[in-house]
């Protein structure tokens, strides 16, 4: 009696443990991770530049409010974010190819905006004729 409850735990232990929940997917992918984070990281950057320029002002609302600015121009709530991020604050082989693509486009954001003709695309030169002369 004893060995067949022993076996019985064991079978019912068998069939708890092969009864996995599929795995929770993101709600963001890592490619709408990465501008959003960037995003982020700048208004971080331009609120500790706030703070040293003036101590006695209080970052926090200004940066909540950029925050939101942020999810609104990316069309996202706090909630997805947050729910995305954990998921891959848990996953860090997918959250280092996040944070590397956040340096990819960072580097090519500030290459854009210090240098406005590297984004547009090469064109040929005009070939001036001979035949037209300037007035």
């Amino acid at each position: 009696m004893r060995r067949f409850s022993f076996l019985l735990v064991v079978i019912l232990l068998g069939f708890l443990s092969c009864s996995e929940d599929p795995e929770p997917k993101p709600v963001l992918s890592q490619m709408e991770m990465v501008p959003l984070v960037y995003q982020i990281m700048l208004v971080d950057e331009i609120s500790l530049d706030y703070q040293n320029r003036d101590s006695t002002r209080r970052m926090d609302s200004i940066r909540a409010r950029k925050y939101d600015q942020v999810f609104d121009l990316n069309q996202v709530d706090y909630k997805t974010f947050k729910e995305s991020y954990d998921y891959y604050l848990a996953r860090p082989d997918q959250l280092k190819l996040i944070f590397d693509s956040v340096e990819a486009y960072g580097n090519r954001d500030r290459i854009a905006r210090m240098i406005p003709s590297a984004t547009k695309p090469v064109t040929k030169p005009k070939v001036l004729s001979r035949d037209n002369k300037p007035e």
